[in-house]
């Protein structure tokens, strides 16, 4: 998003890109976390989290842009006109991308979940191991004095 779109259908397009990229970056997480790849997963967080501030700055943008507007009646017309057409497939768009971005989000919700209950497991398992290869304080008093006496 180097170049900010002015008019409000350029920042609509603007707006189901950034969407799109959100829905590539969590199919691409899903894998990393599936896989327990722990780089991976940093790049998809860092870049789910540069998408999210992206569509901040849009939706004020947006925001901005709309308050500026006059307010217009919208009459309705008896055939919709040809600008008409494209606003219901982007909107058509819209929905089917925050419904695919939902499903995503609950898998990658899921994948998390399994991934944390995995790690309490392997902490529970080092946590057991634990005292079995830790020294003894008294042995390593007994190391350190006799050290210190040579």
């Amino acid at each position: 998003m180097d170049t900010v779109p002015s008019q409000p259908g350029d920042l609509i397009a603007m707006r189901l890109l950034l969407l799109r990229d959100l829905a590539q970056s969590l199919e691409v997480s899903q894998f990393a976390l599936a896989r327990n790849d722990a780089e991976m997963i940093a790049r998809g967080a860092a870049r789910q989290a540069e998408l999210c501030r992206q569509w901040s700055l849009l939706e004020d943008q947006l925001r901005r842009e709309f308050e500026q507007r006059p307010l217009r009646t919208h009459e309705p017309a008896a055939d919709p006109s040809p600008q008409a057409l494209p606003l219901a497939q982007l909107e058509q768009e819209f929905v089917a991308l925050a419904a695919r971005i939902r499903h995503l989000v609950r898998v990658h919700c899921s994948l998390l979940r399994h991934l944390q209950r995995s790690l309490a497991i392997v902490g529970h398992i080092v946590e057991s191991c634990a005292p079995t290869y830790a020294p003894e304080l008294a042995l390593l008093r007994a190391e350190t004095h006799s050290q210190a006496g040579d």
